[in-house]
Formats: C-alpha cells, structure tokens, sequence
C-alpha cells in the first residue's frame, strides 16, 4: 500500500469540497452508478467532482488517467454514503444554517483558490447567488456534515500518537517516502514600525471626532467611505459578512460583542489603527459588523529608527549574546516570541526569492542585517534572521525529521481506524455498485 493511498483515503472522503451536479435538461436521465442503503450515486456526481479536479489542476488529464480517477471518486463516494447510511440510523440532522454557514466557507474557499468571485463564476459557470441556492450543492453540503458528525462519532479523531506507532508507518514505507529537498531551521527577531507618539494621538483625536460626528447623527456608511482606511471604505465599512469570536483582535472583538445591532462602539485602538465599529446583526455567537479604521502614519524616520534598533541587537548576536533571549525581550511578533524566535524548519523552494538569496549568502550561526517585511492592512516592519543550521536534501528519517513523520503517522492511524470501519460496514450496510466502464 503506498502512503499516497493511506492519506488519500481519510482527506478525499472528507475535507473535498461539495461538486456542483451537472444540470439535467430533462431529455435524458442521470444513470445511477451504485445504490448505498438508500442513498444513490449518480453519474453527474462523478463527472463533476471529476471535472472540479481537472480545473484545479489545468485540464488536459490522460483518458487513462481519468478512468482511474473516476474509480477513486466512486470509492469515496461509497465511503461517503456508507457513513450517511450509519447516521440515518443514528438520526443525525443539521440545519439549514448549518448548510448556509458551510456554503460561505466554501465559497470562500473557492475565491481564495482562484483569487476573485468572478473568477469562480466564469469557473462554475453560474453566479454565486445561484451556486448558494442550487439544490444540488445544497443537498451535497448537507451530507458533507452529516457525514463529518458520523464520522467523528464512529471514528474519533487521533489525538496522540506512541512512538513505536510511528516507527511502524515508518518501516512500513520508508521505501516509497519521498526526499526532503534542502531545508534551513531559522529564528528571528520581528519590529513592527510604530508610528511617533505624536502622530498616534492625532489619528485618535480625528477618530473621536468622526464619533461625535455619528453621535449627532452623520451616516455611518458616508464616513467610512469617505474617511476610512480599510478596504472595505468602498462599502461603507460593511465588513460583508457574519464572524464568531476569535476572528478578530482581541480589543475589537471584546467592544464589537458587547454592540447591539444598530448601536457604535467607542474609539478601539488596535495594532491596526483606531476603530468605530458599527452592530449591523447579530446571529447569537456570530455578528456582521461595520467599521472606521484611522490609521497612524508612519514616516522614513520611523523605519530608520527600528532598522537601527535591529542593527543593535544584530551587533549584540554576534557578539556571542543568547539570539532566542534577545527574540523573548525584544521581538514585537507574538507566535515566535515566545519560542525564542524559532521558526523551526523551513524548505528552501518556500522562501520567498528576496529571502532565500539572503539565507544562501548566510553561513551557520549567520545573522542578517534588517530585512523588509509587509503584513496584512498596510503595516510594516523589519526582521534579522539567524541560520541555526542548514539541512541538505535527504530521505526522511526517524532521527532527523521524527515531528514530520509523527504528523503523517496520525494521518495514518486515522485512516487505518477508518478503513476497518468501513469494512464493517459493508457487510451490514446494503451495496450494489455498477461497471463503472460501461458508462463512458
């Protein structure tokens, strides 16, 4: 069994993304590939999933290539139906906002894969309006968490896994595991540029007075186009859809919920800026949300101080002092702070080119000078980076790369727990399935 197949089985089955059915004009009949219970497989469901993976990857697949592709598809269908068979017995149900809720994620997900709405639309050949209410995606994302609740319920997830388990996946395909190219474990020290003082407390003087402004009755939408520096300015703030907690910064996501709809916040000052945050609704723990941001400007003097402030403790680095101690008391980035700046292990094909080029010209317990970096709502800052070692390319191995191999070896517990189930099931679930070659 290749490790391919052990992964494909647990991903496929249940992290894919709902396919759109073909459409059917009336003039023919969609062929039932095979019947699980009392769910069938229709041939339009494998053409489209098999049409939905042809796009994702370009086209142009191998009629050869395709069959099998067809063949994997009907068996995670089965695998599919077989867990929705299991809970129509359990009587597991899930909302019409449970199905509203996914059908926002996916569309997410398709707009993040091909970078616009409008490329999804000329994709799926429908709008998205039309594709959030097409019965058929409704109905395959209706089953889609059904299937996930059973699945967790017959299978729970792996949590842990024992050493000697992952020894075992291990040795079963460390012949057909492929090479790690080069790879290259990194720490580094994050400063964000801040704005003077000065600047600050002009940006929360105009932010308190677009508040009064509203608190006499301006328009909310009309300010927040003409005065905001988010993104969204050009739809009046409207954050454009429904969030729960945890998306958001913690200060504004502590003012937005204490909002009810209709009302504005207070002046909120984040990393970002200072915000007024509008309640459009609220949807118990989910709320859709408005906003002005003011953002402080930062300058050239600004950058030159927190270059200069890098340098130093570059200096100080290579002098001999303790880089993940200067990382703990000094770095502004959360996540790393707190590992001494460790990045851990990085491959070099996912550097960006600017970073590699100066990874390469760094040997072993190198330290760069200041590099610029850009984040997300215009921000910016700087980073010194420190190689602790470089990994030339490699087979995977116990010793070398145990925290990679543990990863996939939960996969694979996960997958075996799951496939012995499935066999279970088959024979105390009703299966007929048809020749697959004589459809196409």
């Amino acid at each position: 069994m290749k490790l391919t197949a052990a992964i494909l089985l647990i991903s496929a089955t249940f992290f894919s993304l709902p396919a759109v059915a073909q459409v059917k004009d009336g003039s023919s009949v969609d062929a039932v590939i095979a019947v699980v219970g009392k769910h069938p497989i229709f041939k339009s469901s494998i053409d489209a999933q098999t049409q939905l993976f042809a796009m994702q990857r370009g086209g142009n697949i191998p009629a050869d290539t395709m069959m099998m592709l067809r063949r994997q598809i009907l068996q995670t269908e089965i695998d599919q139906k077989l867990l929705l068979a299991k809970a129509d017995q359990d009587s597991i149900t899930v909302t019409d906002q449970q199905v509203d809720d996914q059908l926002d994620q996916l569309i997410k997900g398709y707009v993040a894969r091909l970078g616009s709405e409008a490329a999804v639309e000329r994709a799926m050949g429908r709008s998205i309006a039309e594709m959030k209410a097409s019965p058929d995606l409704r109905e395959r994302t209706r089953e889609n968490l059904i299937v996930q609740q059973e699945r967790y319920k017959v299978v729970p997830p792996v949590q842990t896994i024992s050493r000697q388990d992952v020894a075992t996946f291990y040795n079963l395909y460390k012949d057909s595991l492929p090479a790690v190219g080069p790879e290259v474990q990194l720490a580094t020290i994050v400063k964000i540029v801040k704005p003077l003082p000065d600047q600050k407390e002009r940006s929360r003087a105009f932010a308190e007075s677009l508040l009064d402004s509203l608190k006499n009755g301006a328009d909310f939408a009309t300010l927040a186009k003409r005065y905001s520096q988010h993104p969204t300015a050009s739809s009046g703030g409207d954050l454009g859809a429904f969030y729960p907690r945890g998306t958001f910064l913690p200060a504004f996501e502590e003012a937005a919920f204490k909002l009810k709809p209709g009302e504005v916040s207070p002046v909120v000052e984040t990393e970002q800026g200072f915000h007024i945050i509008k309640m459009l609704d609220r949807r118990g723990e989910e709320v859709h949300l408005a906003q002005i941001l003011i953002k402080p400007t930062v300058n050239s003097m600004d950058e030159a101080a927190v270059r200069d402030s890098l340098m130093q403790l570059r200096a100080l680095a290579l002098k001999g002092e303790d880089f993940a101690k200067l990382a703990e008391e000094h770095s502004d980035d959360p996540e790393t702070r707190s590992l001494g700046g460790d990045l851990g292990k990085i491959r070099l094909e996912d550097l960006a080119p600017e970073q590699r080029a100066v990874v390469d010209s760094l040997p072993e317990g190198g330290v760069s000078e200041p590099i610029h970096i850009g984040y997300s709502n215009n921000r910016t800052g700087f980073q010194i980076v420190k190689v602790i070692r470089k990994i030339p390319q490699h087979q995977l191995s116990l010793d070398q790369d145990y925290h990679d191999l543990e990863a996939a070896a939960l996969q694979w517990k996960q997958s075996q727990d799951l496939s012995r189930w499935l066999a279970h099931a088959r024979s105390t679930i009703y299966v007929n399935v048809r020749d697959l070659s004589a459809y196409y």
